[in-house]
């Protein structure tokens, strides 16, 4: 499908259209959200704007049309929803920053109207994750996520084997320094694989412990160089100094026309639970499967209620939902989730038997 890139510049929102592009996907725009003329960064919990002097050169050397939107709106809504959950109100808030992001893809949208997906370098914030769907959602889009929840450590690696070049332009963690401004993530994955070690920093920054921008990525028909930088103060303290990279001199190469790279796609299911996808029960429901010396054990077919089964030390609830007879009434999301969890709480296997962890996997629909 044709996509615009959401772009802040930095390695996640680039390296994210290598997989775009891998799984064949077209970029055809970029666009971004900046702070207001006259200011540099703002504290905003949805967007990176540290660097945005210079995410004008990336669009260029990808050679896509950029649009871009001031932020305006602010964080009102901080929790882990957003907008309404029906159609009727499924709007936005009025003064959120969420409500910048739907009027700049709805500008992309009236000069591209075939577009059908939006890239987006999330990884591990939900509170972004939550806000790029629903805006997704009012818009018709699909959102191209190929970076959520990965584990940091690998995609840190295979970024540099990819054959991205960013460079730290900000530092706000404990055990970065001024000093690692301008170095390059194969500089840097030593000291940031110690501070994980250490401090249990994230190594892809997610926890705010640093921002990046990209110079040359694979999908790039020109390098960004740049010619002059200022190194900021914004604060300074023994725990972690506050730095940031000031982009006042940037210039373009051009690259020759070869793109090609190294990339590694992380496969959908691990082997354990490839056997029990749904193309596999629909096809297969009545086979039986026998893994690593695991005992036997049937797939089911689908049925109207919740269904239980054991694998080795797995048990795994399927078909958990909301009663039919009650999908007209109006429940909160609070109470349709403990709905749900009571009927988890009458099979008989989670009921009599104590387990460490659960995990939850809403279907596409929910």
């Amino acid at each position: 499908m044709k996509y615009v890139a959401l772009l802040s510049g930095g390695k996640d929102s680039c390296y994210n259209l290598l997989h775009c592009h891998k799984n064949g996907h077209e970029l055809v725009a970029a666009a971004s959200l900046s702070p207001e003329t006259g200011k540099e960064e703002i504290d905003s919990y949805l967007y990176q704007t540290v660097g945005q002097d210079a995410i004008e050169f990336v669009a260029r050397a990808l050679e896509v049309p950029l649009y871009r939107k001031i932020i305006t709106g602010a964080a009102i809504e901080q929790g882990s929803e957003y907008g309404g959950r029906s159609a009727k109100d499924g709007g936005g808030i009025e003064g959120d920053e969420t409500e910048d992001l739907y009027n700049l893809l709805s500008d992309v949208k009236s000069h591209h109207p075939d577009v059908l997906g939006v890239s987006v370098g999330a990884i591990l914030s939900n509170y972004q994750r939550v806000r790029v769907e629903h805006v997704c959602r009012r818009l018709s889009l699909t959102p191209l996520c190929y970076l959520w929840q990965r584990d940091q450590a690998e995609l840190l690696t295979e970024m540099i084997e990819a054959g991205m070049e960013a460079i730290l332009i900000k530092v706000a963690g404990i055990g970065l320094t001024p000093m690692h401004l301008g170095k390059t993530l194969a500089e840097m994955q030593p000291t940031l694989v110690k501070l994980n070690t250490l401090y249990g920093s994230h190594i892809c920054g997610e926890g705010g412990e640093y921002e990046t921008l990209t110079l040359d990525c694979p999908l790039f028909k020109h390098r960004i160089v740049l010619t002059e930088t200022e190194t900021v103060t914004h604060s300074d303290s023994g725990f972690a100094t506050v730095a940031f990279l000031r982009i006042k001199g940037t210039t373009l190469e051009r690259k020759e026309e070869n793109i090609s790279f190294d990339l590694q796609v992380p496969s959908l299911l691990t082997h354990k639970f490839e056997v029990i996808s749904v193309p596999n029960r629909t096809s297969q429901a009545n086979s039986t499967h026998t893994m690593d010396g695991l005992n036997d054990f049937p797939l089911p077919s689908y049925s109207s209620g919740a269904e239980s089964r054991s694998l080795g030390s797995w048990v795994a609830v399927t078909n958990v939902h909301r009663k039919l007879i009650d999908i007209m009434g109006e429940l909160s999301i609070e109470d349709e989730v403990s709905e749900c969890f009571h009927q988890l709480q009458g099979k008989a296997i989670i009921a009599y038997s104590s387990y460490d962890s659960l995990t939850v996997y809403p279907s596409k629909t929910a």
